[in-house]
Order: C-alpha cells, then structure tokens, then sequence
C-alpha cells in the first residue's frame, strides 16, 4: 500500500502534540518522524503503526481518544492506511479511558468496533501481504471490544435531572453527590455552556 508520508507522519506529529506528555516519549516520537520518511515501505508501515501504539498508550481521557480519527481529506491508498492506523489506535485508546458513564463507554465500543471493520477491510484489500495483520486487527479490536462492555458494566448510568430552576452546579452536585467538587464533569456532561447557571433539564451520572 503506498500511502501520503508527509499526510501520515503530520497526523501522527499533530495527535503526539496533543496527547502524548512524557517527555521521553515525545522526544523519542520526534526524532522516529524525522527519519521515518528514508525508510522502505514495509519499514515506514511498521514505523507508523509502532508510534500510533505510542500515542494510543497515552490516551486517558475521552477527547483524547476522540481525536484518533482520519483526515477527512485522506483518500485512496493514504485512506486505507489511516483506517488501519485508526484501527489500531481505537482499539488500545478505547479500554484505557476511564468512561463516566456506561452510554460514553457504550459510544467508544461502536467506535472501536466500527473502526476495527474498517482497518481489517484495508488489510485485507492487501491480499497475502495483509493476512497476519487482518488477523491481528481483528484479535485486537475484539479484545477491546470485551474490555469496553466491562467498563461499561462497572459504569454508572445516566439520570434524567429536572429542577425547575437554573441553579449553579455546585449546588446541583452537592445536593446530588454531596460532593460539589463534581460539578465541573457534571457541567461537562450535561453540556452546560456556564457553571454558574445550569439547565433545567439536563443528563447526569447516577452516582
């Protein structure tokens, strides 16, 4: 497969700026895309999947795991191996994030899910070539896939607030958890556009 480098390694430098904070790794991500583009075809493939796995171990939040998504401008050859490097990432990313809630991790499972049928596709339009890696995506994903229902079963489900009154958060999340420490994730959740003044309406943690 003869993918865009330069499109390859600039979306593995953006998601390192992003998502990557060890400093060790960060210099070692560096110095690999510096020389990643001398490398022969077969090596460059290993080289972009081997520092995706990089970013992919550092993921722990939710928008991180987000971001690890193909350029919507990629096509052809350069698409199939950004869904295979989107595959890959999904399925390690996916069962490192400590989902809030079972629906969030719910969503990542089909992501993972989805994203592992179209990486195993690519690998697969490889022919022999993509046998060992079709078999390795699919093993991959399948195993996060399992990781992402446990989470999703030790998660706390969704409530439905109603309160008649806009009230500010901290006063929401210390009459619901007794905690207003929690209303910064119940902000976030609920997609409240101010702390200070909340929905009367709004999605929240049960617990």
């Amino acid at each position: 497969m003869t993918a865009d480098r330069q499109t390859v390694l600039s979306w593995i430098a953006d998601l390192s700026a992003t998502i990557v904070t060890d400093v060790d790794d960060l210099s070692d991500i560096s110095q690999r895309i510096a020389a990643a583009p001398a490398l022969e075809a077969a090596a460059f493939a290993a080289e972009a999947l081997a520092l995706t796995r990089i970013i992919a171990e550092s993921v722990t939040l939710p928008a991180e795991f987000d971001r690890i998504a193909a350029p919507a401008s990629a096509s052809g050859e350069t698409r199939q191996a950004f869904s295979i490097l989107v595959a890959m990432g999904s399925a390690i990313a996916g069962c490192r994030v400590e989902w809030p809630s079972r629906p969030a991790a719910r969503r990542a499972r089909t992501r993972v899910s989805a994203a592992g049928d179209a990486g195993a596709a690519a690998a697969g339009s490889l022919g022999g070539d993509g046998a060992d890696l079709y078999a390795w995506l699919t093993a991959v994903t399948a195993v996060s896939c399992r990781l992402i229902s446990d989470i999703a079963a030790d998660a706390a489900p969704i409530i439905r607030v109603e309160t008649g009154v806009s009230l500010p958060s901290t006063v929401l999340a210390y009459q619901l958890y007794g905690d207003a420490t929690r209303a910064g994730a119940m902000v976030d959740l609920a997609g409240s556009a101010t702390p200070m003044i909340m929905p009367t309406l709004f999605d929240a943690l049960a617990s």
